[in-house]
């Protein structure tokens, strides 16, 4: 059964004009072809963009990027944002909504509700007291009380940036300028420098990743450096903000880098492809439906028959199909085909044959594709 059929097929009589209203098998106006072999598993899922909490950013940046690509992203901030979109600006404490399943009210005067987690939570928390420039300020000998109060201060701004560590979300990068965070927590998985994609600024910047890539540089260039006399002082744009008032110097230095934000976006903002199967204009059982080409699929055959990431393998053909998984990773790992499978049937080698040719080498290219997607979550995550 290959035909195409724009209307419903009975899985039970395999009839598109079915006249039997209770019948099980019967699916008003899917547009789908839904004959016996048409499996549940099969069907698409919808494409969903992701959720995304940009926190602590009053400047909107990577907020703005990520809603560039059709993304549902927030900036969070106890400040008005400087961004120019308030309705996508929540001014409250991000704390409440850090967990996802919540409601808030954006700037605009809208509500909100995030049902689940967050997808992704990017978060900027303040530096003041965690930056090593900073230091010099914690000398309770010189500064008595303003000191003692600091130190006080700095042990909360350690509290808030561990809140976020510890968010109930799958995909975090916590972004800070080289800190005590270091030592009191742990090393920072990268440090990006804004040269590197695309601003002559120069400014050491870390990230805490949890799963999450490391960022890919996009552009360099030379960074633009303040000389004062023989001496190079630091970045020009570090130097020029000098002449600015203390509050409005942090704040603008504490913007991030539109470089930096878009990078953010365009990298971790990919949604796994294909997110939504078009049945009716590819054939479910074509390699191209599930995006896979004849490299990739010799690749991840080698993989599965080395042993490589065997656990991974055991776990899609399992999502695939419960019931036939063992013949799934039967097939591929001795290379037999559902003739090859049939015969040790036949010879009572095996208890039973999974289904019809034409579901087995359906499923088994569900598998691949389940296969491929976990896979390349692994290697994002070793590098």
């Amino acid at each position: 059964m290959h035909r195409k059929c724009h209307t419903c097929l009975c899985r039970t009589c395999l009839n598109t004009c079915c006249d039997h209203k209770e019948c099980p098998g019967k699916k008003a106006e899917c547009k789908r072809y839904s004959g016996f072999w048409q499996m549940r598993l099969f069907e698409p899922t919808p494409k969903r963009n992701m959720r995304v909490l940009a926190a602590c950013e009053e400047s909107q940046r990577v907020c703005i990027e990520f809603r560039k690509l059709g993304h549902e992203a927030y900036s969070c901030d106890i400040e008005p944002c400087s961004g120019g979109h308030e309705e996508w600006h929540i001014q409250n404490d991000v704390l409440p909504i850090l967990n996802g399943n919540c409601e808030f009210q954006t700037v605009d005067g809208m509500e909100h509700r995030i049902d689940g987690k967050w997808d992704m939570i990017i978060a900027f928390p303040p530096c003041t007291y965690l930056t090593v420039t900073g230091n010099r300020w914690f000398n309770v000998e010189q500064y008595g009380d303003k000191a003692i109060k600091r130190e006080e201060d700095r042990k909360k701004a350690i509290q808030f940036f561990m809140r976020f560590v510890h968010a109930d979300c799958e995909k975090i990068a916590i972004e800070n300028p080289v800190g005590i965070m270091s030592s009191n927590y742990q090393k920072p998985d990268q440090i990006i420098q804004p040269y590197e994609y695309g601003h002559t600024e120069r400014k050491r910047t870390c990230l805490w990743l949890k799963g999450l890539p490391f960022l890919t540089p996009t552009n360099i260039v030379e960074p633009e450096l303040h000389i004062c006399g023989n001496e190079v002082v630091d970045s020009k744009w570090h130097y020029d903000t000098y002449s600015l008032p203390p509050k409005i110097r942090a704040k603008e230095r504490s913007k991030t880098f539109l470089g930096i934000a878009k990078a953010m976006a365009e990298q971790w903002g990919k949604v796994d492809e294909p997110t939504e199967l078009q049945y009716h204009s590819v054939h479910r059982h074509s390699w191209q439906h599930y995006g896979i080409t004849k490299e990739r699929y010799m690749q991840l055959t080698e993989y599965i028959q080395s042993g490589r990431y065997a656990s991974l393998a055991s776990q899609a053909a399992h999502r695939a199909n419960e019931t036939i998984a063992e013949y799934i990773l039967l097939s591929v790992t001795q290379n037999k085909s559902y003739d090859a499978l049939r015969v040790k049937w036949e010879l009572k080698e095996m208890e039973q044959i999974p289904y019809c040719r034409t579901d087995f080498y359906g499923i088994r290219r569900y598998f691949y594709y389940l296969f491929d997607l976990e896979v390349r979550k692994e290697e994002c995550m070793k590098n």
